[in-house]
């Protein structure tokens, strides 16, 4: 669910969005109407919402005076309603999250609401790794805890030692672990690297993100690979098989 407030000088309007928000975007939970900015900015100071949904042209407070007005360390998504469209590259310069024209159409209400409840996915996401990375510290002997990695439904907790490789897939990355199925994450490689403990994990091809730990072979050669302990077979770049037997202790 996400929390939201409505602000629109005209109480007509209000209840049209109202209604509009329960009939097509159930996930929105409604903590306030206002006809004035005041009272709406009064409200906010206990707790901001999520979004909200703005007219522009009102009477002492306007929609963008009311946008200057917000002082909250981090600041709702706004969704300006407006009854004419020449405000709308006025609300993108000041970030509006969207711009709907009444009578709003339910398919565009509903992809607003979308795109705020993946900008808070992406914002918690991140807020979560962050965490992960500030709690989860990796002493000389090994991780001293597991690593959230995010997939379609929440987070893995995984611990690295059972991370045999990371495979790139696209804007994803495959993690292949020793003791369960391989799965998915939604973060691209370079990202994924990000995550692991430096002193187990090694890039050896753009493709590829492995731990050094589970290499049972490798083969320098023209074609150089590394033969995992799952049996996989993992390319290693020309520019980077020096680096790699060095680690392995091979001269």
């Amino acid at each position: 669910m996400i929390d939201a407030i409505l602000i629109d000088d005209e109480k007509s309007a209000l209840i049209t969005l109202r209604n509009d928000l329960r009939a097509y975007c159930p996930r929105v939970n409604i903590r306030g109407e206002f006809t004035k900015g005041a009272d709406a900015l009064e409200f906010m100071t206990e707790k901001a919402p999520d979004v909200i949904f703005l007219d522009i042209d009102m009477p002492l407070m306007n929609g963008f005076d009311f946008v200057r007005e917000m002082k909250q360390p981090v600041l709702p998504q706004i969704i300006f309603v407006s009854a004419y469209s020449e405000f709308a590259i006025r609300a993108f310069k000041v970030s509006a999250l969207d711009y709907l024209l009444k009578p709003i159409v339910p398919a565009e209400l509903q992809a607003a609401v979308d795109k705020v409840i993946y900008r808070n996915t992406m914002l918690f996401n991140q807020q979560v790794l962050l965490k992960n990375f500030m709690e989860n510290g990796f002493m000389e002997a090994g991780p001293t805890g597991k690593i959230a990695l995010p997939v379609n439904d929440g987070y893995h907790l995984i611990d690295p030692v059972h991370i045999i490789y990371c495979k790139a897939a696209g804007a994803y990355t495959e993690i292949v672990l020793d003791n369960e199925k391989s799965f998915l994450i939604s973060k691209n490689l370079g990202r994924t690297q990000e995550l692991m403990p430096a002193d187990y994990f090694e890039r050896v091809h753009q493709s590829y993100l492995v731990n050094v730990h589970h290499i049972k072979k490798f083969r320098k050669g023209e074609s150089p690979v590394a033969v995992m302990a799952n049996d996989d077979i993992i390319k290693v770049s020309r520019m980077n098989k020096d680096r790699v037997a060095q680690l392995l202790g091979i001269k």
